[in-house]
């Protein structure tokens, strides 16, 4: 499938951290998100998956019990009730979202994190350390050059102020 681009806009706050999990909640509860299908073969007991494998082949190199292995460990998964059960249930595919950025806000670009735009970054991007809305709206769409399964953010202001906080990223499988 291949990785997908998001990008987000919210209010401004404070607490970075706290803006990035009510946003993953309400990406959530929205249902704005991949969602994958299960296997049918999920529904099945471990006896009745064993049967529609057949016997293993004399040479078959431990496949036939990876196979089972990996399908006792897709059998475990959790239900998805929230974001992060959601990602628990899906972790080869990711949600292709600001979900998949569970381990919230860094510093520096880290898997599964958003971080800020560098003021470097800023000033060569937008002129500026303090860009307007309208500036980051333009350049987020495309949301520069970033690595999957990372995520930026960026501050814009109005009148010198905080004003709005702008996620993107590119996550997913």
């Amino acid at each position: 499938m291949g990785a997908s681009g998001w990008h987000y806009t919210v209010d401004y706050r404070d607490d970075i951290n706290a803006a990035l999990q009510q946003l993953r909640r309400e990406v959530y509860e929205r249902g704005e998100y991949y969602k994958q299908q299960p296997s049918e073969d999920l529904d099945m007991t471990e006896a009745e998956f064993r049967a529609s494998l057949g016997e293993p082949d004399e040479d078959d190199d431990g496949r036939y019990e990876f196979i089972i292995e990996d399908w006792l460990d897709r059998k475990s998964r959790p239900v998805a009730v929230d974001p992060d059960t959601l990602l628990a249930s899906q972790p080869e595919s990711g949600t292709h979202s600001i979900i998949d950025m569970a381990n919230g806000v860094s510093a520096e670009p880290r898997f599964a994190t958003v971080s800020p735009l560098p003021v470097d970054g800023l000033v060569h991007t937008f002129g500026t350390a303090t860009p307007s809305s309208e500036q980051v709206q333009a350049w987020i769409v495309n949301c520069g050059d970033r690595e999957r399964w990372v995520g930026t953010y960026v501050v814009s202001f109005r009148d010198g102020t905080p004003d709005r906080l702008h996620f993107c990223g590119f996550s997913g499988d």
